[in-house]
């Protein structure tokens, strides 16, 4: 393990249980470390704005905003995860379907949780591995409501996975303003080509969509789609009100 990651994470946490903050000197007598190697490592901590100069005066350094943000993040995920679990376990044993909980990161979904119903014999994704978002469920259920996400993949050209992935940005743009008609989004093999997907967006308190839910399964032209989109419609809504959002989403 590298010294300098241990003694960067360390940093980190002593001046993180100090609300008014720590000089360098004393950083390196609590942890027994050179001052040297803790101005190398403070100073690249304050570039990327994981610590702040508090008290310009005296050197105190504090937490700073990125690193708040990341933490922040975190609560807001596990928040997320714990409200979610028991109403994803519940879809999942309803549709004997693999069910997916994710998240916009970085222009990417992001899967956070699942429940995979007993028997299920397609591959599935790991948790915290990431997918695309214009060919997923997932993914098209936070682009129809997250104008920030569409923008960012607007920027670069979109990744044919099968014959059915939409590659022409308009197409994409008429396909989730059918999401935001519906009130659900479909993956129709453009992700994978045996897959069939459908997604439902997650709301939080202020309105704006935090995340997604989905249920995978081999496709089938038997599939009722209508009447499996409108219990994961309810599921995604009863998550969302957990999350404080008090609207209902609505075909």
């Amino acid at each position: 393990m590298s010294r300098t990651a241990v003694r960067t994470v360390k940093i980190l946490e002593l001046v993180a249980e100090h609300d008014n903050g720590l000089t360098m000197s004393e950083i390196a007598n609590e942890l027994d470390i050179p001052v040297t190697s803790v101005n190398d490592i403070v100073k690249a901590l304050l570039d990327m704005g994981m610590l702040d100069l508090i008290d310009t005066r005296s050197k105190v350094y504090g937490i700073g905003l990125k690193a708040f943000s990341i933490g922040n993040a975190y609560i807001n995920n596990t928040s997320l995860i714990d409200r979610a679990k028991p109403i994803v376990k519940e879809l999942g044993t309803l549709l004997n379907k693999t069910v997916f909980l994710g998240k916009h990161a970085n222009g990417k979904v992001t899967y956070l949780h699942k429940h995979e119903a007993p028997g299920v014999l397609i591959a599935t994704c790991s948790i915290g591995s990431q997918a695309s978002m214009h060919n997923t469920a997932l993914g098209k259920s936070i682009l129809a409501y997250d104008l920030d996400a569409l923008t960012r993949i607007d920027k670069k050209p979109l990744k044919k996975d099968t014959k059915n992935t939409i590659t022409d940005f308009e197409e994409l743009r008429t396909e989730l303003e059918l999401v935001r008609e519906r009130g659900y989004a479909i993956d129709d093999r453009e992700h994978n080509d045996h897959l069939f997907c459908i997604g439902a967006p997650i709301f939080d308190a202020s309105g704006g969509v935090v995340a997604a839910l989905s249920v995978s399964s081999l496709y089938s032209e038997k599939l009722d789609v209508e009447t499996e989109a409108s219990l994961i419609r309810e599921k995604a809504n009863e998550i969302s009100m957990k999350m404080g959002w008090r609207e209902s989403i609505t075909a």
